[in-house]
């Protein structure tokens, strides 16, 4: 009986311990401005949050307060669905809360990568994302714009071996075709897809849509340049004297011309493709209108405008090579 009375006692002890313990543990606007001032990283904070009760002032003023003593958007995001019920206190695991941004993190760099030419690197970053998200389609497209690019540089250096990447990248966005014929990403991936694959009428009409779906899409402007280019390469190849040729003879770089300066008239171009754009000019007055210095000026501007891109190494090596005889 003693030992009964003894252990009711002891259980008595303990549960007004626990129960102490656990009141002590109810975080307000107070607890966490400490936290932020002490310099406990937003990923802990937010992780305390999820983990402990809470009693917090989310009124206006008091959101207004958190902001102003340097309390994040993440942080105050979990503090109110905490408030909200959405989450129960209880183990969970902290990168739940941040997953979403980091994700999105990841995705910025992976696209920056792309962006500054480093396609196998951007490749392998989309592949890392797309492993975590196999449903997202955006992600698949900038697959395989990744590809696609890898392709132009080998066709850009005059070598082969670029189609099986193009037949890669085209495997990967036509699956995609009913939930993403109205987006401007995918057309102008099929439009280059259908470029590389020497389909220049295909290519045409997925870059024309994209630029209808979406007017400032300057690689696809860019894009139709390149068609431009083609055809009039393609007419200056056929016989002496034939009509196609003495046309294009006539007006040699007009219509390649046109495309690209429409492209540097779209406004906020990014130092790369306005790069692009300038070396391009400079291919077509080298190698169509016969004006070399011409072409050297534009060169020039490429390099000026971004000579760490691919497009200003390139201008770089053509100003560098001896004057062709």
């Amino acid at each position: 009986m003693r030992c009964t009375a003894r252990a009711l006692f002891l259980c008595m002890v303990v549960s007004l311990c626990v129960s102490h313990i656990v009141a002590a543990e109810i975080l307000t606007n107070e607890a966490v401005v400490t936290m932020v001032k002490a310099g406990l990283g937003e990923d802990v904070i937010v992780g305390k949050v999820r983990l402990t009760q809470g009693q917090y002032d989310l009124s206006t003023n008091g959101l207004l307060r958190l902001k102003a003593d340097g309390v994040s958007e993440a942080v105050i995001k979990a503090m109110i669905e905490a408030s909200a019920g959405g989450e129960a206190p209880g183990p969970k695991p902290v990168q739940a809360a941040t997953a979403p941004a980091e994700a999105a993190r990841r995705e910025e760099a992976a696209i920056a990568l792309y962006k500054q030419g480093k396609m196998a690197e951007a490749a392998a970053a989309f592949d890392r994302l797309i492993a975590e998200k196999p449903d997202d389609a955006g992600l698949r497209v900038w697959k395989a714009l990744t590809l696609l690019e890898q392709a132009r540089e080998i066709k850009d250096n005059n070598a082969s071996g670029y189609k099986p990447l193009v037949m890669n990248a085209y495997a990967i966005l036509q699956p995609l075709k009913q939930r993403l014929a109205t987006n401007a990403d995918w057309n102008f991936a099929m439009a280059k897809a259908f470029w590389l694959n020497a389909s220049p009428t295909w290519a045409s009409r997925a870059a024309g849509n994209a630029l209808r779906l979406q007017a400032n899409y300057p690689e696809a402007q860019l894009l139709l340049g390149d068609l431009a280019y083609d055809s009039e390469v393609s007419s200056l190849n056929q016989a002496p004297g034939s009509p196609g040729r003495e046309a294009t003879l006539r007006w040699a770089g007009a219509a390649p011309r046109r495309e690209i300066d429409k492209a540097l008239a779209m406004p906020d171009l990014p130092p790369s493709l306005r790069a692009e754009a300038f070396y391009k000019l400079g291919v077509i007055s080298a190698e169509l209108q016969g004006k070399s210095e011409t072409a050297r000026e534009y060169w020039e501007r490429a390099v000026a405008a971004d000579s760490a891109c691919r497009y200003g190494r390139m201008a770089q090596r053509r100003l560098q090579a001896p004057p062709a005889k």
